[in-house]
């Protein structure tokens, strides 16, 4: 979340509130997030009014970061209007925080369930690319998305027709026996590796997959590097949700890494 809201350009002081509207909106399944169907639609438009704070903030005094871009860019003379601005300030402070804390969460995980992978790269740092790659197909953060046919065709022998709703399920296709070997595997030199979690392709790619891999590599080159001998100190509880593939709490045990001289 740091990381996003720095280049969103929001202050420090209001970044907490940013994570609890998005843990509310995301974890609306979720028990321990929500105490009423409602809160869902309250956190999102506590978000959408503080976007238009922001905006209002950011439109008076720009500054060097994507909210004042965002409100300043012009595509054929034309400009975000409110509820666009409002939109892309969600999916960007939302999007950009869920996936990657619990791709980090999620491959640590499979890194302490998995010793021998760590091992891997903690004898081979240069293997920490084609790591990350699995780290994301086993960790899979958006489970599902849909999508609407924009004209007649046929998948797999299954007919679809034009404005059919489709829901692609990302966490199964990164599972799939025609194109992964050992799918339920787990292997951090896995090459080639196919997977879909920022998407198929086209339009609906992930805007922020360059820079969630740069977060996920500087994550674990300093976990691999100051806590190798991480390991699970109690059960991991997952997010119940049919959406996000999260871990709430995952409570862990690690011999502290000297002091770095600064």
């Amino acid at each position: 979340l740091q990381a996003i809201a720095e280049l969103l350009g929001v202050p420090p002081e209001d970044r907490h509130l940013v994570f609890e509207w998005s843990n509310r909106m995301i974890g609306a399944e979720d028990p321990e997030y929500q105490v009423a169907p409602e809160a869902a639609f309250e956190a999102s438009a506590d978000l959408y009014g503080y976007a238009n704070r922001l905006g209002l903030e950011k439109r008076a005094n720009p500054g060097d970061d994507i909210v004042s871009v965002l409100l300043q860019a012009e595509v054929d003379g034309e400009r975000l209007d409110e509820m666009q601005f409002d939109l892309f300030f969600l999916l960007l402070s939302v999007a950009g925080n869920e996936t990657t804390r619990n791709l980090i969460s999620h491959g640590m995980h499979a890194l302490i369930e998995h010793p021998e992978q760590r091992q891997r790269l903690l004898d081979d740092p240069s293997l920490l690319p084609t790591g990350i790659e699995e780290m994301l197909r086993w960790a899979t953060p958006v489970m599902s998305f849909r999508r609407t046919a924009t004209h007649d065709t046929e998948l797999a022998g299954q007919p679809i027709a034009e404005g059919d709703k489709v829901v692609i399920w990302y966490i199964s296709a990164n599972r799939d026996e025609s194109v992964f070997e050992e799918p339920f595997r787990f292997d951090v030199g896995r090459s080639p590796n196919d997977h879909i979690t920022f998407g198929g392709g086209g339009p609906h790619f992930c805007l922020g997959s360059h820079l969630a891999k740069l977060e996920i590599r500087i994550m674990f080159e300093e976990l691999l590097r100051r806590l190798p001998d991480m390991e699970l100190d109690g059960p991991v509880r997952r997010l119940r949700s049919n959406f996000i593939n999260g871990l709430k709490h995952m409570p862990v045990r690690f011999t502290p890494s000297p002091r770095l001289a600064s």
